[in-house]
């Protein structure tokens, strides 16, 4: 039979945390990275409007949403659990 001594319990616990945190401050920066890309679009788009062929923008700016929410739906969920984490960290201390 295994046992887990409570120190081990918040040792894996806080360092699950710290993980959630990299990975949440990962998936802003890629989010901002995708924001500084669709602003790129618009800008190229705006300076070149006679050049660009509109639908073929459409598909690339769909593309990016595409990714932008599947970083979101991501972030929601490392939020999600990094709360889980810090409420059972949050019983452990005592």
């Amino acid at each position: 039979m295994f046992t887990i001594t409570i120190d081990v319990l918040v040792t894996i616990l806080h360092e699950k945390y710290e993980s959630l945190v990299e990975q949440e401050d990962q998936l802003l920066t890629s989010l901002r990275t995708t924001t500084a890309y669709e602003n790129a679009i618009f800008q190229i788009t705006h300076e070149q409007a006679a050049e660009i062929d509109l639908p073929t923008a459409e598909r690339i700016i769909d593309k990016i949403h595409e990714y932008t929410e599947e970083l979101r739906l991501d972030l929601l969920y490392v939020r999600l659990e990094k709360s889980h984490v810090a409420g059972m960290l949050k019983l452990t201390a005592f």
